[in-house]
């Protein structure tokens, strides 16, 4: 009896030794796996990060744009600088300068008036650079060097900003009416950039 005993001792404690050994073996290979896993998924996100810079700091540096006029396509790039005023600088002089590739008028000029309309509620001027998604509306005079009018536009974009600053990612469209050339609708996309607000010293004490 104690015989039995000893030996149904000897081969549960020799079973639980094996499950163990087992389980850690198995607990290896699944963190193994996880590992790796993780590698594959850190190598792909490093692997579009280059894409991706590259793509802002095109977008930051050219806007590219499409253009309709006199019934025919025409691509091009444009560029967008503006000086804020107001509170929180969500009003805006702008000037944008355009450059066609397909046309015999290539150099474009629009200068005008814009308003942001900032969709986060409960924002105040900062030191810090803020984030919201606006709408914005304007109007202006355009020019090609042979021919003036007057557009309106609107975009729509993530507009970042504090006190002083402005990058606004957009997308906007345009349209141009030319007394005496053919009327133009552009859509383009691109990172505007600016001065937010050089006017006022808002005098901020909070940081954030």
């Amino acid at each position: 009896m104690k015989r039995f005993i000893l030996l149904t001792l000897i081969f549960f404690i020799s079973n639980k030794i094996i499950l163990s050994q087992d389980f850690n073996f198995l607990s290896g290979k699944e963190l193994n796996s996880q590992f790796y896993l993780h590698k594959d998924k850190s190598e792909t996100s490093n692997s579009t990060l280059p894409i991706s810079i590259g793509v802002v700091s095109f977008l930051y540096l050219f806007n590219p744009i499409v253009l309709l006029e006199n019934d025919k396509i025409a691509f091009g790039m444009t560029k967008e600088i503006s000086v804020g005023f107001g509170y929180f600088g969500q009003n805006r002089i702008a000037f944008e300068y355009s450059y066609v590739f397909v046309n015999s008028l290539k150099s474009r000029i629009m200068i005008g008036l814009e308003h942001d309309i900032l969709l986060k509620k409960g924002m105040k001027p900062s030191h810090f650079l803020q984030g919201t998604p606006a709408i914005s509306l304007g109007s202006g005079y355009f020019t090609n060097f042979t021919n003036s009018g007057f557009f309106g536009e609107t975009s729509y974009g993530y507009s970042i900003r504090n006190d002083k600053l402005l990058f606004y990612p957009s997308i906007k469209l345009r349209y141009t009416y030319v007394p005496s050339g053919s009327d133009i609708l552009d859509v383009s996309v691109g990172i505007i950039i600016g001065i937010a607000n050089p006017f006022i010293d808002l005098k901020i004490i909070r940081k954030y």
